[in-house]
């Protein structure tokens, strides 16, 4: 069968495979502890499902608008505001299916053969492969372990030509936590305003920072960044809302505009459903949020504690999100183990620990664990990983 060029250089999401070998297991009856997922293991706070219920009692169950209820996009436009001082309105927002559907209609709206796009690597997997479906060509940029891989305003500086489009942050990071400084952020915003270059920051993990820090949004800096940058936001994680489907975008009005007509011809509007919902988690207490961060730093404290006490691995303390990216070049190095891929495809059959390769963010000796999960399934999983390491040469 012939399939389009675009198609093919593209692959499926490395972390959907994982979720999906794990879900096989466990189908299977296998008892697997699933590292793998970028998803809280809260269920959605319940005066937001009650809105949904509300939603669908008073039959708000039709189309919308493509771009979103106002009701939602000014609740967008609200909370933003309120927690990082923007300044932002109707016309540049645009409700999405999820983050991801928003990130996929800002690449589509710039990004034509032969542009280059900035991806600091370790990169989240949608980035790359987005880049390439829309014929664009990703330029690298390898973070340090030893900086937390905190990607440096030089580093991006230094990849700069003619050619270059578009600049994709993340911070908090995933895979890695990894949370940029104000100051980097900034320079790096000033270089691309300067060489009218746009910024694409992913923030959908800007609540969940650790060690005193504040959640911070490259818009914060102010309205004479607007015209260059696109803010990607979702409440599936603030708001342990991953199945709902709701994203945003926070950008130029003519982006907006050109992003709006891709999604009219893809998806039309977010479910009517999780748009009531989300006004109801952006409007209604925020208690939740907090509570999440909380445990998740009590979560990181001890996996990142349990994943250092086993031999051939090394972990670093990430700084924000809810992974961990230990790196486990010594397991590599001491076993018959020839790549993370094939360590975690060993883990998942014989461990029964699902985590997900450090190739799939761009690196080679690491592996990424997502401590969205129990304290117990994180002590389970720990100890799993010690049984089999330890099988395979590590004791």
């Amino acid at each position: 069968m012939k399939l389009s060029a675009r198609v093919s250089r593209i692959s499926l999401s490395s972390t959907a495979a994982v979720l999906a070998a794990a879900t096989r297991l466990k189908d299977e009856g296998h008892d697997v502890v699933d590292f793998g997922p970028g998803e809280p293991d809260f269920p959605t706070p319940e005066n937001i499902k009650q809105a949904a219920v509300q939603a669908i009692q008073s039959n708000f169950t039709k189309y919308t608008a493509t771009e979103g209820i106002s009701e939602l996009k000014e609740a967008i436009i609200d909370r933003h505001a309120q927690e990082f001082h923007t300044a932002y309105r109707p016309d540049q927002v645009l409700v999405t299916v999820g983050g991801k559907h928003g990130i996929f209609n800002l690449v589509s709206a710039l990004i034509e053969a032969d542009d280059e796009v900035v991806v600091p690597i370790p990169y989240w997997v949608t980035f790359k492969d987005v880049v390439h479906y829309c014929g664009g060509r990703c330029v690298f940029v390898r973070t340090l372990e030893e900086d937390n891989f905190r990607v440096r305003s030089d580093q991006i500086e230094s990849v700069l030509t003619g050619k270059t489009r578009l600049i994709i942050l993340n911070s908090p990071n995933n895979p890695s936590g990894a949370v940029m400084s104000e100051s980097e952020l900034q320079k790096i915003a000033e270089t691309a305003r300067e060489r009218k270059i746009f910024i694409l920051t992913d923030e959908c993990y800007s609540h969940f920072v650790y060690g005193g820090r504040r959640p911070f949004s490259l818009a914060s800096l102010g309205r004479a960044f607007y015209d260059h940058l696109v803010v990607v936001g979702s409440l599936s994680k603030t708001y342990a809302m991953t199945g709902w489907r709701v994203g945003y975008c926070l950008g130029p009005p003519d982006l907006i505009k050109s992003m709006l007509k891709i999604q009219s011809h893809c998806t039309s509007n977010t479910s009517s459903i999780s748009q009531r919902a989300a006004v109801e988690a952006l409007r209604g207490p925020q208690d939740s949020v907090r509570e999440m961060l909380q445990e998740y730093s009590r979560r990181r404290d001890f996996i990142v504690t349990a994943l250092n006490t086993i031999p051939g691995v090394h972990c670093n303390w990430p700084d924000g999100a809810f992974y961990v990216y230990p790196n486990v070049v010594a397991v590599l190095k001491e076993s018959a183990i020839p790549t993370t891929a094939d360590l975690c495809v060993r883990l998942l059959q014989d461990a029964h620990v699902a985590v997900v390769p450090g190739e799939a963010f761009g690196t080679q000796d690491h592996i990424r664990i997502s401590y969205a999960t129990s304290q117990e399934q994180l002590a389970m999983g720990a100890e799993r990983i010690r049984k089999f390491l330890g099988k395979t040469g590590q004791s």
